[in-house]
């Protein structure tokens, strides 16, 4: 390939790549929204990349719903309401698989999400989580339990990485 052609390839490679930017929500809901629809494949490269080669164990998350913003009241919780006015509540659950030789169980994941916005966009704060299995009525949830380091809040840590940088494509 000779150098002019070289040169309008590689610029037509530039503009395409620019083309393909997308600007993530500043707005809380259709960020959420957006982010939502993609975190199980996130959280199921993350659990990919950390699983152990030796077990006979997979989880694999299934669907996310749509998110809640409405504030759950202080007494309905184990833990206080962050005082920090800046912080936006967002629930949601994670339907997830676990495959085990011989047999499939369906577990609910019921998420509390606080986010911050900060200069760099919208930020994970705190998150808070209970288990279930799946339908609900089966079993009583785990106790409430700080997950603001569990791969479902490392999954929407890179994605909101992600949505930063403009490779996240938009509802």
């Amino acid at each position: 390939m000779d150098n002019q052609h070289l040169q309008h390839h590689s610029h037509h490679r530039n503009s395409v790549s620019m083309a393909y930017r997308y600007t993530c929500p500043a707005q809380l809901a259709p960020l959420t929204q957006t982010l939502l629809r993609d975190l199980p494949a996130y959280i199921n490269r993350l659990q990919q990349r950390n699983q152990l080669v030796r077990s006979s164990t997979r989880v694999s998350a299934v669907l996310a719903s749509q998110p809640d913003f409405i504030p759950l009241p202080v007494s309905s919780s184990e833990y206080d309401n962050p005082p920090d006015d800046s912080l936006r509540q967002v629930f949601f659950t994670v339907l997830e698989r676990q495959y085990t030789p011989g047999h499939i169980a369906e577990f609910q994941n019921y998420h509390w999400l606080f986010l911050t916005q900060t200069t760099q966009g919208w930020q994970v704060a705190l998150m808070f989580s209970r288990l279930g299995t799946f339908p609900a009525s089966q079993q009583p949830l785990t106790p409430i339990r700080d997950s603001s380091r569990s791969i479902t809040a490392q999954a929407i840590r890179t994605w909101l990485r992600d949505c930063q940088a403009g490779a996240v494509k938009p509802l």
